[in-house]
Parts: structure tokens; sequence; C-alpha cells
């Protein structure tokens, strides 16, 4: 016990902390504001139970293994932290106890029991991820001696207590002396040494040495632990492993009620957005805190990498450069951030208007020289991206790149005027006919000629409007859906109608690809229409246009019950609107929609249809599905650019389909649609294994209950 000792390195090892820390929190108090303070008990259930419990580590049966080991070395050093703050107090103090953890409450022992398991666990966690690291090199881990440092700081934390433990057991047992040791004892739970199995390993091999030499190791031991400890502190902000501190705020702080941050209504009549480029991301300090965040919680897993189609078929989008790259930006502008953040108060408070200005001046002297899209990301990494959100749902500390990316798309799009030149064709045609392909918005309700369908202009006295989507309307192979459905729902005898000529494109794809304005322009013409009749249900096809009227067209007060047509098929199927029996149709899979069920949490219903159609011995599930389902590579304006850089993403789907061996994968979105058939074609397996919508699989079967229609053939009458 050396308090002055003590005094001096807790105060040394925390100024430096503390300093360091003050300046990453000014940092992310300068970025722009993020409302992240609602619903606090449900934010601390998600905290609990995916950064404490350490969920997507350990839930994911892919990869269980590494998570349980990297959920032990957490749990075990959060649980060690009790006993170092023992010891800090034993620093000053002889026999310093924390409330009830002393010798005279069964909570103490208990502790003392689960302290000592968990260090011989992480010891035996930290070999294996050395082994791992060192050996095994899984490709997505990035080594670096940063990574070796904190597992040999953590091992020596271990190392260091349970030495100390086990000096002061043969302090006490083999040279008899406890008055000088302090040490848990009681008649009733025993002494403390009766708990600590791992602590008498130690023991056992130090038990050799003298008084001297067994005192020297415990007065060592004690300060190498302390010292070990404060120096890891001070490692932690200022590497990756930055996440032990900021991983449970990061998830504390995740969006609530949509899978990440829902891109901004921009205010595209604010002349000052426009000069200071302030629309979409453009510079670095136009981060948002939570997004900042996110940079400082990056944990270089890789886990995004493993996952993203992008990266996966060799295209230059790799997530951990990606935010790398702008976290080095955010901490070399560090300064000028703090400082313009500053002066932007001093700039609201003022009522000078020639002061104002010099200070307009003076902050836009601290701006980053550096354009984010250009110079610190390459542009093609930018327009890789499909948006499929897949990074986002494996992410074990909740970030969220996606409203990142479209951000900058924003920028790029609206500022700086700079996108692929693919894109002019597809915007053009929103534009000007209302639709991404251009044809003449006269010819939106050429599909259901003869197939006795109303519009709402005919009659709007409906329970659903089917909100047919452009793909539904003007896509030769998506009309057959449309057909389908239109069938489906005159049998279960369904009141609906269309709108016709009225639909215009929701104006996804363009907000997704970053044209604000365009999207803006699309989503008020289609929500007045939709108020004008008084719509409250919506049925769709397209997982994107469900997306953008569910979750987007509220933010320009649109606000209406949407259902994807799996769902509802499934709902009429229960209540025996449509009434299916196992079809012998050979083996089938599916492909979940990245905006279906990564946007959406629709999984189960899909299923629930299909095996309804082929029973549960017809249906095989793919290997990368679900949650982890991987992406047709249409998705985020993808589906109107071509695929130049490394492999395209469709034909990797449409192999692992075929390796499934089955007959016929169903999809549940006209891009899926498109993209999978198309890798099938690539692939010459077009007529081997069928792709099909879940309407057309039921609306078949429907009209040809009787025959036992393999999916490889076709129907006779099968639309053409």
């Amino acid at each position: 016990m050396n308090p002055l000792l003590m005094f001096i390195v807790i105060v040394v090892a925390l100024g430096v902390f503390i300093s360091t820390m003050i300046q990453k929190i000014q940092l992310l108090a300068a970025l722009e504001p993020a409302h992240r303070t609602d619903h606090l008990p449900e934010r601390l259930k998600h905290m609990i139970i995916l950064a404490i419990g350490q969920k997507r580590l350990i839930g994911r049966e892919k990869e269980r293994s590494s998570g349980l080991m990297h959920a032990f070395i957490f749990w075990g050093f959060c649980i060690l932290l009790i006993r170092s703050i023992t010891l800090y107090g034993e620093g000053f103090q002889r026999g310093f106890e924390l409330p009830f953890l002393g010798e005279g409450h069964l909570a103490g022992y208990v502790y003392v029991a689960m302290k000592d398991l968990m260090e011989g666990i992480v010891l035996a966690m930290i070999l294996w991820a050395i082994y791992r690291r060192a050996i095994m090199k899984p490709k997505r881990l990035h080594n670096t001696f940063e990574a070796y440092l904190v597992l040999v700081l953590i091992g020596i934390l271990m190392v260091s207590d349970l030495l100390l433990d086990g000096a002061r057991h043969n302090l006490v047992l083999l040279f008899n002396t406890p008055e000088k040791i302090h040490y848990l004892k009681s008649q009733v739970y025993g002494s403390e040494f009766m708990w600590t199995p791992v602590s008498a390993v130690a023991a056992g091999l130090i038990s050799g040495l003298s008084l001297q030499a067994t005192t020297a190791i415990m007065i060592a031991m004690f300060w190498t632990h302390i010292c070990a400890q404060l120096i890891f502190l001070n490692i932690l902000p200022t590497g990756k492993h930055f996440h032990v501190i900021t991983a449970l705020p990061n998830v504390f702080f995740k969006s609530l009620g949509y899978p990440h941050e829902k891109p901004r209504l921009l205010d595209l009549e604010n002349e000052t957005a426009w000069e200071e480029e302030s629309l979409g991301i453009n510079h670095i300090h136009q981060l948002n805190w939570k997004q900042g965040l996110d940079l400082y919680t990056c944990t270089e897993c890789g886990r995004c990498k493993d996952v993203c189609p992008a990266y996966v078929t060799e295209k230059p989008l790799n997530l951990h450069d990606f935010n790398d790259n702008l976290k080095k930006e955010l901490f070399e502008n560090t300064g000028h951030i703090i400082k313009r953040a500053r002066l932007t108060t001093v700039i609201r408070r003022c009522e000078n208007a020639e002061e104002i200005e010099k200070l307009k001046e003076e902050r836009a002297g601290l701006d980053s020289k550096k354009r984010l899209i250009g110079d610190v990301i390459a542009e093609d990494t930018l327009w890789a991206c499909t948006t499929c959100r897949a990074c986002e749902e494996i992410c074990p500390v909740t970030i969220e790149h996606v409203p990142r990316i479209i951000a900058m798309r924003q920028g790029q799009t609206l500022i700086a005027e700079t996108y692929p030149s693919e894109l002019n064709i597809a915007l053009k045609g929103l534009e000007y006919n209302g639709n991404p392909w251009g044809i003449g918005y006269d010819k939106r309700a050429d599909w259901a000629k003869g197939l006795g369908v109303n519009t709402m202009a005919e009659d709007s006295d409906v329970d659903y409007l089917f909100w047919v989507g452009c793909a539904g309307a003007f896509d030769d192979r998506a009309k057959k859906v449309s057909m389908s459905i239109v069938k489906i729902l005159q049998m279960a005898g369904v009141r609906f109608s269309i709108l016709g000529v009225e639909e215009k494109c929701t104006g996804d794809f363009a907000r997704r690809v970053g044209n604000e304005m365009l999207f803006q322009t699309m989503a008020r013409e289609n929500i007045e229409t939709l108020n004008n009749y008084k719509v409250k249900k919506i049925l769709t096809a397209c997982p994107h246009c469900l997306n953008a009227l569910k979750h987007d067209y509220p933010q320009l007060g649109g606000n209406y019950e949407v259902i994807h047509h799996s769902e509802f098929i499934h709902r009429l199927i229960e209540e025996g609107k449509i009434r299916l029996r196992p079809s012998p149709a050979g083996m089938l899979t599916y492909h979940d929609p990245c905006y279906l069920g990564r946007y959406n949490n629709v999984y189960d219903a899909p299923r629930a249809v299909l095996r309804s159609v082929v029973g549960n011995g017809g249906f095989r599930e793919l290997g990368r599905q679900g949650r982890e389902s991987f992406c047709c590579g249409a998705g985020g304006g993808r589906m109107w650019m071509e695929e130049n850089i490394g492999k395209r993403i469709n034909v990797e789907r449409a192999e692992e389909i075929v390796n499934l061996e089955v007959s016929g994968v169903a999809v549940g979105c006209p891009f899926c649609l498109t993209m999978i058939e198309d890798g099938m074609k690539t692939l010459g397996k077009e007529e081997k294994i069928r792709t099909l919508d879940i309407a057309e699989l039921v609306e078949r079967y429907m009209a040809r209950s009787g025959n036992n229609e393999q999916l490889t053939g076709k129907s006779k009458g099968e639309h053409q």
C-alpha cells in the first residue's frame, strides 16, 4: 500500500485519458446534430442485448466459435473491472472492500469465484485469438500490431491478477501470515481461496518460492495490474479498440423503428444551403455526431466486407477502408471542425450583418481542402454500393454505412453534379414520363387491358389500392406478375383498383442515387393523388415501392398502410380465401429481396406461401438467406448502371442457386426477378431452373390445381 504513488499514477494516467477524451467528445459535439434521445427504455434494451449480450457475435451460426471467443474476453474484462476498482482502493487503504462484496456477504464469494473462473477462460480465449490471427488468418481480419498489443495487455491483466491471488494464497496457507494479507474469510462461507480454483493453480506454480520472493511477486503483480490497465485505458482512444469505450453508447443511440437513419428531407429552397454546399455530405464537417461516433466505433472486424456483394465480387468498395479514410479525414480536421462549430454559434447570436459576413468568411477558411468524393473516397467506390444493408445487419456495433453513402451521393448529384452517366437515361425517363424506362406515361395501364381492372378514377370505393410500380407496368417480364396478382385478388374477392396513368414512380430510385430534388417532386405529386382519393391501404409487389411509400412518404405527409403482396397472399391463404394443397412441382428455393427483408423485416410470409405450394419437403434454403441473404445487385440505383468492374453480382447469386440443385427459385421483387433470371441466362440454366415470382406460383397452382407440372416446364397458356 503506497497512497502517494497510487495517487500520482492515477492522476497522470487519468489526466492523459481525460484530455484525449475531451477532444474526442468536442469533435463529436462540433458535428451536425442528430436526434437520438427518444425511447430510452428501448434503447437500453438494445444496448443490453446487442452490446453487453454480444448477440450479433454469438448469434451468428457461421462464426459462433469466434463470436463466443470475443464475447468471453469482453465479459471477463468487464467482470475484472470490479476487482480492479478494489485494487485501486487497496492502494490507499488496506482491506478496502466495495459494498456487499466483503467477507460478510455471499455476493463477495460468488464474485471472486466468478472472476477467478472467467480469468481462466479469458486467458484461453486470448491464446485462441492469437493463434487464429497468427496461424489461421481469416481473410476478413486486419492483422495489426495494435490487435496483438491489446490481446497481450488483456492477458497481462488476467495473469497479474491470478498471480497476485496465487501469492496471497501461498502467503496465508504456506507461510502463515494471514494478519498481513487481506482476503475474504468467514465462518459461514469459509476462506476466499476455497472459491478460486484457477488462482490455486497459479499458487501451485509459484509454491516453491521463498517468503520474500512470494511477497515481491504479490507487490509486483499488484502494480503490474494497475499500470497495465492504465496503459490500456490510454491506448483505447488512439486506435480501433476505441470501440471498447464507444460500442455501448453507439448501440444505445442506434436507429429505432427503421433499420438506419432515413435520408434527410433536404430543404431545396434554402439558398444558403446551396451556397455553403451543405445539401448532402460534401465535406467532413457535414457528418452528424452519430455518424462520427460510428467511425469511432468501427472494430475493423471485417464482417462488413465478408457479406458485401460489391466487395465479394471485386468491386472497389471496401467498407473497412471507406470508414478508415473518413476517420482519418475527421481526425486530421479536428481542430478546424471544433473552431468552425464555435464560429457557427457566434454567427447565430450575432446581429451585425457586416460582422456576420466576416465570420462566415473566417468559417469557410476552416473547411477541409479535400472533397470527400474524389479526394477521400473514390467515385467508383461510392457508386458500387447496392444499399442492400448486409453490412449493417451484421455489424456487431450497429454502424450505419448506407445513410452516409446516400448523403454523399446527394452531394455528388446536387452540388458537384457528378454521377454515373448511365443514370441520365433513367433519370430523364423519371422526369418526363414518370418511369425510368422512359415509356410514355399514357401506356402505364396497358398491361391490365382485358383483365377487368378498374382505376381509382372509375371506382375509388375499394379496400386496397394496388400500386403496380414502374416495373409491373412497363417491364414485359414483370407485367406477368401484375397479371397474376390481379387474378389472385379477383379469385379471393378482394375489392381493389389501380391508379393507371395517374401513378408515377415513387422516386425511390432517384432518392437512392442522391437526386433528392426529383424524388421530392415525384413523391409530392403521388401523395397529392393518393390523398385526393383518400387512399389508406396500399398493396404492392415491389419492395422498393413498399419502402418508399411506407417510410419515405411520411416525411412529406403521405401516411398509408402498405403491405407487400407476399404478406397479403399469405393472409388470404390463412383466411381460406385461397385454397392450395402441396404440389409436386420440384424442389424450390427463395431469394430474399434486400428491401423486403433487411429493410422491412418480411421473411416468414414468403416462405409460408411457398411451403403452401410445394410443401415443407419441396422447399430448400440457400446458404445465404434471411438477414444474410445475398443481394441481386439491382438496389441503390444499380439496376440502371452498368456493372463493368469485377464479377456480376447477379451471376454470383445465380451460381449459388444452381449449386443448391433446385428446380426453381422464387422471388418477391421485380428487380430480383430480372437480375436472377438474367443470371440464369448467363449460366445457361434458365430452362433448367425457372425464376418465378411468388404470385406467379400461387396463380399457376390455383389455375392448374390438378396438374403435377414441374417448374422446369411451361404451362399451357402461360403468359408470353
